[in-house]
């Protein structure tokens, strides 16, 4: 039950967007919105990205005037003026001096410790001052702290010991005064690597610069604390070997470097030097080749490229999709108005038939996508579009015309190829090999399919379109001269083109079945599969309604002569016929060519039930169709092949009957008319065959005369006047039917019998009247409408009675 619910809202659904007037739109709009957005990933941009010794891809010209950086130069420009400024490092003078203040603090601070101090009662005298050691220790950290290091018990001892004399401050600054007014800075192996240019010394307070070149007189960090010992070993040669060894450890941990690298300084300089350089530029014309295809990459067609380069890429993405859905819109808007629009093939069913070529048509360019995006992917140095120029071949793009023609003939193939092979060359970089390449082969590969009914004339179409594409593929190598193409690339374009051939006919085996599924479609290799007399319903016809099937195998004999005079196609005219009367098994004795015992059901019904029921076998044989899924035009062709043609002889009756109230509406058959000349001309076909079936005598004559009649008849009835038939085609119908029928319907030898079964005959006929078809009248009242016996006439005894 769901899943009925399912399939009847899926069925609604459809129903719905195959009447809307707004899908066309919805479509067109679809497919420029996918396609634009499609160019403008970075892989369908064309690129001018080069490396010296590559091959140019094609011509490339100056889109308009504008100038070339030329980097090189500029760039060793920026380098010359980056080596030319002189590292800048600050000299802090003031460290001497603070170094020097915490020397002499700190000494101060040691000698207080021995001079008298204020006592609440007074001075006290220094014999009575307690000077130990244990009681100095408690100065130490404060000692420590003025001097700016920490120094051992034992160092601070023998400062004690030597009550903190001006003789040691004096060692201490004298060292300290030497090793800093030199200069000491913190890396020399830096330093040293200014040692060609020099460097600019400032110092921090005054901002005074000076150029230093000789770097080797500044004192590293270690090299400081060597330089210690040596400049305090004459000025310590009287001191004792303890108290010189605690001035120079003091003096190499008060050192510090006063020399620093300023490395914003400097960069701020190079920064200044570099931007009052003027770069050097040259000016590229409009119009102005830059490279050729074919030649080589040298370093000025690299610097031109590379600026042209940064032109394309500056270039308004909005404006690039502005251009490619002005392109594709109006491409459309052209194919669709000027052929589309009003063809007969999609007229009756607009919204399917636009909607299978609108996804054939994103299908196919979602494959060229592909492609550019492989060749891009194995190849990313170059652009999508030119690394795609060698595998474009491969691209199976005669499969959609091939497709298109099976269904909706080779004309609409024709200007469907127009359309895809143009958007999948703009893919392609625009490349007029490329369109020439997709455009021939479509429509070479539409052109040999459209006349094969079987599906393996596809694989024969698709080797015949691989050897068509090899030779092409041939042709476009010696066409262009400029590409130079070796035989080995050649030879890869040809397999390639010869795979593109192969693979669309297998892509058009494969897609073929799906889409007669998805969008109802009926092929001719379907049709031929309908019009094997041993499908299930033409023997059901057979068995159970033997005339039925014979009239119909006539009426398809009539129909594919017909077709095949006017042109039009036979095939499916042929198989409208076989099933145009399957909804006569639904009550198969109420037609009179299955009456096998001389009864006629309609004697007992009233005129308006026996039109109800002769209209009733067009919408059974419809329902029939529908259930064994024959396909669209089968089921045209039945709803179709009586029109709205009127019942004359029950209509007639009716009004006999005395009946005033009569609208004559309810013997007509419901219709449409016929839409497609297949149809129009089964209809003319069924009523031919019953008409000559009901002569008297079918002498050519009489057989050319009622063919005539009945085709004015059904012309003047206005029955034909929607399936564009003309006068020509009506005049070659009828000539067609004449052949044929005159051919079945020839005259006999006639055997003389005896008299007893002569009048046994007569009698029998009398009884029995004649064989005709109750579609179009009652088989009584035949002679109405007959040519008269001739007397002298001697009847046929029939075979078997």
């Amino acid at each position: 039950m769901k899943k009925a619910n399912n399939q009847g809202w899926l069925k609604q659904t459809w129903q719905a967007l195959s009447s809307t007037p707004y899908l066309p739109p919805v479509l067109f709009l679809l497919v420029v919105g996918l396609f634009a957005l499609a160019q403008t990933f970075d892989h369908t941009t064309e690129s001018y990205v080069y490396k010296i010794g590559d091959v140019a891809g094609s011509d490339i010209k100056a889109p308009k005037d504008f100038f070339i950086e030329d980097k090189a130069t500029n760039l060793a420009k920026m380098d010359y003026a980056k080596t030319s400024i002189r590292t800048v490092y600050d000299f802090d003078a003031n460290l001497l001096k603070n170094i020097t203040a915490d020397i002499t603090s700190a000494m101060h601070f040691g000698r207080q410790i021995f001079q008298p101090q204020d006592d609440a009662q007074g001075i006290v005298p220094p014999e009575f001052l307690d000077t130990s050691f244990s009681m100095a220790l408690a100065f130490k950290p404060e000692f420590e702290k003025k001097l700016g290091v920490k120094i051992s018990k034992g160092a601070f001892q023998i400062l004690f010991n030597e009550k903190f004399s001006e003789e040691i401050t004096g060692h201490l600054t004298t060292i300290i005064d030497t090793i800093l007014t030199t200069g000491v800075v913190s890396n020399k192996e830096i330093l040293l690597a200014e040692e060609e240019k020099g460097i600019t010394l400032r110092t921090i307070q005054s901002h005074k610069e000076r150029v230093i070149a000789n770097l080797k007189v500044f004192y590293g960090p270690d090299q400081a604390k060597t330089m210690v010992r040596v400049v305090g070993q004459p000025i310590l040669e009287n001191v004792n070997y303890s108290l010189a060894n605690l001035i120079v450890d003091i003096c190499q941990r008060l050192l510090r470097p006063n020399i620093t690298l300023n490395k914003n300084e400097t960069e701020k300089r190079i920064r200044e030097a570099q931007a009052r350089i003027k770069p050097t530029l040259y000016q590229i014309k409009a119009g102005e080749m830059i490279i050729r295809e074919g030649e080589r990459v040298d370093e000025l067609k690299l610097v031109k490229l590379n600026a042209l380069s940064e032109q394309v890429e500056d270039k308004d993405v909005i404006m690039t999709i502005i251009g490619i859905c002005m392109f594709t819109s109006l491409l459309l808007l052209v194919v669709y108005f000027l052929y589309l629009k009003d063809h007969p093939k999609l007229g009756r069913d607009m919204n399917k038939h636009m909607t299978f070529l609108t996804l054939g048509l994103l299908l196919y360019i979602g494959f060229t996508e592909l492609a550019v995006y492989i060749a891009h992917a194995s190849n990313p140095e170059m652009s999508g579009k030119i690394a795609s120029r060698a595998i474009y071949m491969v691209v199976p793009l005669p499969a959609a015309a091939m497709i298109t023609c099976i269904f909706l003939g080779f004309d609409i193939a024709l200007y469907f190829s127009l359309i895809l092979c143009s958007l999948c060359t703009i893919s392609f970089g625009c490349g007029f090999q490329v369109f020439l390449f997709f455009f021939l082969s479509s429509i070479t590969a539409a052109y040999w399919i459209k006349e094969r009914n079987e599906r393996h004339h596809f694989i024969v179409a698709g080797f015949k379109l691989a050897l068509f594409n090899a030779c092409l593929a041939i042709a476009l190598g010696f066409f262009m001269p400029s590409q130079a193409l070796p035989w080995g690339t050649l030879l890869k374009q040809v397999t390639m083109a010869i795979g593109g051939g192969v693979f669309a006919a297998i892509l058009t085996v494969g897609f073929t079945p799906l889409i007669e599924v998805l969008f109802n479609y009926t092929t001719a290799a379907k049709l031929l599969e309908f019009s094997n007399l041993d499908q299930p319903l033409i023997k059901k016809l057979m068995i159970e309604a033997p005339g039925t099937y014979n009239h119909s195998v006539i009426v398809a004999t009539l129909a594919e002569a017909a077709a095949s005079a006017i042109h039009a196609d036979s095939l499916k005219a042929k198989v409208m016929a076989y099933y145009h009367d399957i909804g006569k098994l639904d009550k198969t004795m109420y037609f009179i060519e299955n009456q096998s015992d001389g009864r006629n059901r309609h004697d007992k019904l009233s005129p308006s039930m026996s039109a109800l029921i002769l209209i009733g076998h067009v919408k059974k044989g419809v329902e029939m169709a529908k259930k064994y899924k024959l396909g669209n035009e089968i089921v045209e062709g039945i709803s179709q092949h009586h029109g709205t043609s009127l019942i004359k002889y029950f209509y007639n009756k009716s009004l006999k009957a005395g009946n005033e109230n009569i609208n004559e509406d309810d013997f007509r058959y419901p219709g449409p008319k016929p839409q497609t000349r297949e149809a129009g001309i089964v209809m003319l076909a069924d009523v031919a065959e019953a008409a000559t079936r009901a002569l008297e005598r079918p002498t050519p004559s009489r057989i050319q005369g009622r063919v005539t009649e009945l085709i004015n008849d059904i012309f003047a009835d206005g029955q034909l006047e929607e399936c564009e038939m003309t006068l020509k085609d009506l005049h070659q119908i009828a000539k067609s039917f004449n052949t044929i029928l005159t051919s079945i319907y020839h005259n006999r030898i006639e055997y003389t019998d005896k008299p007893q079964d002569k009048k046994q005959d007569k009698k029998q006929d009398k009884k029995n009247g004649k064989s005709k078809d109750t579609d179009r009248q009652s088989p009584k009242g035949e002679a109405d409408n007959s040519a008269p016996i001739q007397k002298d006439r001697t009847d046929l005894k029939r075979l078997g009675l």
